[in-house]
């Protein structure tokens, strides 16, 4: 059963290792982008933003993880991500999180909840 707020995210369910898909939501009371990454069998939902300025990770181009070094990364400052936990690691937000988001996974798809921002 869905709440209100989840949003469907069909092209997740189909995310092979390293890939990513971008979505729009609702947050904080107006539509924004968003990604759900594909990281060891495992997805995670996180605002398209970089905690050190509100720009988008992306520039646009839907590209958030480099499999080589297994991060999620900001092409504005370089900053690298754990893809898990959305902690960055290195750069000028060290320590700081990207806003991660509950995600579920059921027979019928994969489900975002932007009303439930994960610590």
């Amino acid at each position: 059963m869905t709440t209100p707020t989840e949003v469907a995210v069909p092209q997740a369910s189909r995310l092979a290792d390293g890939e990513s898909c971008v979505f729009t939501l609702a947050f904080q009371g107006k539509p924004r982008e968003a990604f759900v990454l594909q990281h060891d069998g495992e997805l995670v939902a996180f605002l398209n933003e970089c905690p050190h300025w509100a720009v988008e990770l992306d520039l646009g181009d839907g590209h958030f993880y480099d499999v080589g070094i297994e991060r999620i990364y900001c092409k504005n400052h370089g900053a690298l991500f754990h893809p898990r936990t959305g902690v960055c690691e290195t750069g000028p937000c060290l320590g700081r999180s990207l806003i991660r988001f509950a995600l579920r996974r059921d027979e019928s798809g994969v489900w975002v909840d932007p009303a439930q921002v994960l610590p």
